[in-house]
């Protein structure tokens, strides 16, 4: 299935929403009525470095790439 640039965009939206709720999600564990310490701050920054940069990295991919180029590499 191939998706328009319309759609392509959706999805980098979704992506966006997601990563940025999960982070919230993340930041509320450091709350004092939360999780603390040294495991909390790995946590925080593993996730930071391992998932939610990943998943901005990729939203900016689906951002940057077209319609045609994906028709492109799918040799369409």
């Amino acid at each position: 299935m191939l998706l328009s640039n319309g759609a392509m965009s959706a999805a980098s939206g979704q992506v966006r929403e997601i990563a940025n709720g999960m982070t919230a999600m993340m930041n509320d564990l450091g709350t004092p009525q939360g999780w603390s310490g040294a495991d909390a701050d790995r946590f925080q920054r593993d996730w930071n470095d391992l998932v939610h940069n990943r998943l901005m990295a990729a939203a900016n991919k689906l951002d940057g790439i077209s319609f045609e180029e994906i028709k492109e590499m799918l040799g369409g």
